[in-house]
């Protein structure tokens, strides 16, 4: 097979798609991503488009393998990064292919757009994604445990099951000081983008956007933010 290509078209304005990206879309036959994705890219597309969703997610991630088995040239369109709750792991998890497969194209994640607008080093923060219904009460004690230990945390909520309401709530409840500041990045890059500094007690009484992204502020001596 040639390799399948797993490409990040950033954290949604076209300004942050890489040059790499849209020369890969261009010569791809199948391309493959969600609607808004596709729409990064709609001069650069001549090959065959498929709008990926959550309930095709599994048919079209098959159907992307087999076609480059094939030796057609495909691109799965992963928003943000492939490698930060990205299209990565649902690639490799279809069990069809390994890393030597796959051709990843690094793109710009919401968490480095995030910790550019608020001018935080991101080496420094516990980073965590309940994307996807991934929330567990082990990834919950994980984030209890970063912040118990003194790190900021930033975090992909989930927009249907652990919303930054939820999370804040759920903090406060474990004993948390509701004032410990808390920043949301909503739509990051696009023309509603938002950014909204609050604390546990304000954030768990305001619904945001499903494009969000929430970072738990654990104050320092040595911090100016």
């Amino acid at each position: 097979m040639v390799k399948l290509n797993i490409v990040g078209v950033g954290p949604g304005s076209a300004e942050y798609v890489t040059p790499l990206a849209h020369r890969l879309v261009s010569e791809a036959q199948v391309i493959i991503g969600a609607k808004r994705s596709l729409d990064l890219f709609g001069g650069d597309i001549s090959g065959k488009s498929h709008v990926l969703t959550a309930k095709n997610l599994n048919d079209l991630l098959k159907y992307a393998v087999e076609a480059a088995k094939e030796g057609k040239h495909v691109v799965v369109l992963s928003t943000g990064d492939p490698g930060f709750s990205g299209l990565l792991k649902s690639v490799l998890n279809t069990k069809l292919v390994t890393s030597d497969d796959l051709n990843v194209i690094p793109g710009v994640s919401a968490v480095q757009a995030c910790a550019a607008k608020l001018g935080l080093c991101w080496d420094e923060l516990c980073l965590f994604t309940f994307h996807q219904g991934n929330v567990s009460d082990v990834r919950k004690t994980e984030l209890t445990a970063c912040l118990k230990a003194g790190r900021s945390v930033l975090l992909f909520p989930d927009a249907k099951n652990f919303l930054p309401k939820d999370i804040a709530t759920y903090l406060i409840n474990s004993g948390f000081d509701p004032n410990m500041s808390v920043f949301i990045c909503e739509n990051l890059t696009l023309d509603n983008e938002r950014i909204v500094k609050s604390s546990l007690m304000g954030v768990s009484t305001i619904d945001f956007a499903a494009l969000c992204v929430m970072v738990i502020r654990v104050k320092r001596e040595d911090d100016d933010v």
